[in-house]
């Protein structure tokens, strides 16, 4: 790539002044203003203080000292305080945009050799339909699982299942109380019960269809990933003969069971795949959080303190010791958690990388601690911080709270703008950032609406691409001679950044970002567009046709990939707007 190409360069310019390339991490990107150039770095700027040098000065002598192939760079020029600035030769342009063409550029960006990196997204708990948050983490998720395979690890993606603790206990209990109160009992509802509508409909069901409503439940889950969700055996009105305890937990397993199978058709609507369903329920059957116990022990990580157990979390950077047993003698979430990421460590998982909410911030360090202790490399997991989203309908936000059932779903979200939409507006910030998701803007069909914008360019190449073919053009295959004969500016604007696409791909993987691909991507729709309204590419002289429809074979293919890196369609057709 040729930023890998100008930071040797750069690497060996610095040399003679005693700084090596294990010193300083270059960085080279696109310059503010495009008349600056191609690709720009402040390094000058990063430097001078450190070498007592002024900036611009210094760019010049690194400038200066830098020496490419006239076929690979074409200028080196210096900007403002001290900017270096590279223009990058046409050739050299028309090089890559064969090798992306060809599928060659892909295939030289996948360096991970093939080390297994488990990604777990949209890990929600088990009592109710998937919200909103569930849908951030989702496309922030498949897109960094699919990032990651793009260039060459194998990402495993994975969903934990928190079926254990008292989370579920309440949702059984809630759920039979629904039930009871349907029946015409008097009934106490449990302190911070669920009370959504869905539990309700769930009682109804149950209620007026009794068997047939179970066995259905679980025919839901007959592959070899939910082996372990079973339906409680008898009817409702059995359940209700058992002692409370009992009772309770078959309504629990009910529940889960229901819940599970909305939150995997919610899943496979907003296009998340997953290799593994993994269920807390297993650590404890397993006796792995015994097992992790006993190495932490072994470690002298844990101790025991006013007849419960505790984690030196203190001796890894956390506030305060945690506990990991309770003088009651039940384990801790923490502590299911350790052996959790334990079991993914012992399943051969070179990586973990996890989302988390903002509120798990404080987390982090106590896990991470917690690896360290049981032997694993403290870089082993990897944590992204998901910011809130605000939904806003008419310019005011609109308020969720899932406890009062008026919290708003991943089903109704991908009802009101389509599953697409809501993953590119997700995938348009940083995941550490606040969005405010703007209902309105997203329900738009213009090119206001981002998606809408990025698919109608590729929908209106494939409405230019079936005009030449019904105008007997032939649509000639990407070629050196062809592509070096563009001359407009807005052609080779366009040019410009559709080369940049692998090293996109590249910066999006290593840096966990993957809003870099919709920057990129809105990006080449607009210059498209713009391409599209001032050169004809239909026209009389053929040679010219021949070299803008290769641009726009290279062009489609670029938001073709892209989108399908963030799990999108890329259509043919939107109707009567192309």
């Amino acid at each position: 790539m040729i930023e890998d190409v100008i930071r040797t360069g750069l690497h060996q310019a610095l040399e003679k002044y005693g700084i090596y390339e294990d010193d300083i991490a270059i960085v080279v990107g696109k310059p503010r203003e495009r008349s600056h150039g191609d690709l720009s770095t402040n390094l000058a700027l990063a430097l001078a203080k450190r070498l007592d040098r002024k900036p611009r000065e210094f760019a010049g002598e690194l400038a200066a000292g830098i020496s490419f192939p006239k076929d690979v760079i074409e200028s080196v020029e210096i900007a403002g305080p001290g900017f270096i600035n590279f223009r990058v030769a046409r050739p050299y342009q028309v090089g890559r945009l064969l090798e992306i063409a060809s599928g060659e550029a892909l295939a030289d960006i996948r360096t991970g050799g093939g080390k297994r990196i488990n990604v777990e997204f949209v890990s929600a708990n088990p009592t109710g339909p998937l919200n909103v948050v569930s849908a951030r983490a989702g496309a922030f998720g498949v897109t960094l699982v699919n990032l990651l395979d793009a260039v060459g690890y194998d990402a495993h993606s994975e969903y934990y299942v928190n079926d254990s603790g008292r989370q579920i206990q309440l949702l059984g209990q809630s759920l039979r109380a629904h039930y009871m109160q349907l029946r015409g009992d008097v009934v106490e509802f449990p302190a911070d019960g669920y009370l959504g509508r869905y539990l309700e409909i769930m009682a109804a069901e149950l209620l007026d269809h009794d068997s047939e409503a179970i066995q259905r439940a679980a025919s839901a889950f007959d592959d070899e990933s939910f082996q372990r969700v079973v339906a409680p055996e008898g009817n409702a009105d059995d359940w209700l003969e058992l002692p409370e305890d009992k009772s309770v937990r078959c309504f629990a397993k009910y529940a889960l069971m229901k819940i599970l199978s909305w939150q995997r058709e919610t899943c496979r609507r907003f296009g998340l795949r997953f290799d593994t369903w993994y269920f807390e329920s297993e650590l404890h059957e397993t006796k792995r959080i015994e097992r992790a116990l006993d190495k932490l022990r072994k470690a002298n990580a844990i101790y025991e303190e006013q007849s419960a157990v505790w984690f030196r979390a203190t001796d890894y950077g956390d506030e305060k010791d945690r506990v990991v047993v309770r003088a009651d003698g039940r384990p801790t979430y923490f502590v299911a958690d350790v052996a959790y990421h334990y079991h993914k460590f012992q399943r051969g998982f070179e990586r973990a990388i996890d989302f988390w909410g903002p509120d798990h911030h404080g987390y982090i360090a106590r896990m991470q601690g917690a690896m360290t202790a049981l032997g694993i490399a403290a870089d082993w997991l990897e944590v992204q911080i998901l910011q809130h989203v605000t939904f806003l309908e008419h310019g005011r936000p609109i308020n969720m709270s899932k406890r009062k059932g008026l919290f708003v779903t991943m089903d109704e979200l991908m009802d009101e703008v389509g599953a697409d939409v809501a993953k590119y507006i997700f995938l348009t910030r940083k995941p550490n950032s606040h969005l405010d998701f703007d209902l309105d803007l997203a329900k738009e069909q213009s090119n206001e609406n981002p998606v809408y914008y990025v698919k109608y360019a590729h929908a209106r190449i494939c409405s230019v691409l079936r005009t030449a073919a019904a105008a007997g053009v032939t649509v000639p295959q990407p070629d050196a001679a062809g592509l070096s004969r563009l001359s407009e500016p807005s052609e080779w604007s366009l040019v410009r950044e559709l080369v940049r696409m692998p090293q996109v791909i590249v910066s999006a993987a290593r840096s966990r970002e993957p809003h870099r691909l919709t920057a990129f991507i809105h990006e080449v729709a607009g210059l498209f567009h713009q391409f599209y309204h001032q050169c004809k590419i239909l026209g009389e002289d053929a040679d010219v046709t021949a070299s803008r429809l290769q641009l726009c074979l290279v062009t489609r293919q670029v938001i073709a990939t892209i989108l399908q890196l963030i799990s999108i369609e890329a259509p043919e057709s939107m109707g009567d707007k192309e």
